[in-house]
């Protein structure tokens, strides 16, 4: 069981991060192509009940793999915004988490159409 004060520290950085996918994704419904929005996210090193995240980064190529990493899939055509990858240092190596039910996951592995 995971400790109480983890559990809502990790909540409230789901919200902070799903209003920002809300605004990036809302302001740019008119993009036809599909892009991806890479954010960066961390806690705070001094204060555990603040967390840090950057400005969302939009492009149109996959990006690489970056420690404290968060990409999303945005396909306005289709109405999808769906988190693919995040990543995260540990016992220093790279390690990378996918959305493995996620829609452009399994298109990717050839189970869904595109």
């Amino acid at each position: 069981m995971l400790p109480r004060q983890f559990v809502d520290e990790k909540v409230a950085l789901k919200q902070v991060i799903d209003e920002i996918l809300d605004d990036v994704v809302y302001a740019n419904q008119h993009v036809k192509e599909t892009y991806y929005l890479t954010l960066h996210a961390k806690f705070d090193k001094f204060d555990s009940g603040k967390f840090i995240v950057s400005q969302p980064v939009m492009t149109y190529r996959l990006p690489p793999f970056v420690s404290n990493q968060l990409v999303f899939w945005v396909n306005n055509d289709r109405g999808i915004c769906e988190l693919l990858w995040m990543t995260s240092k540990k016992n220093g190596k790279l390690a990378i988490e996918f959305n493995k039910s996620g829609v452009a996951y399994l298109q990717a592995k050839g189970a869904m159409p595109s």
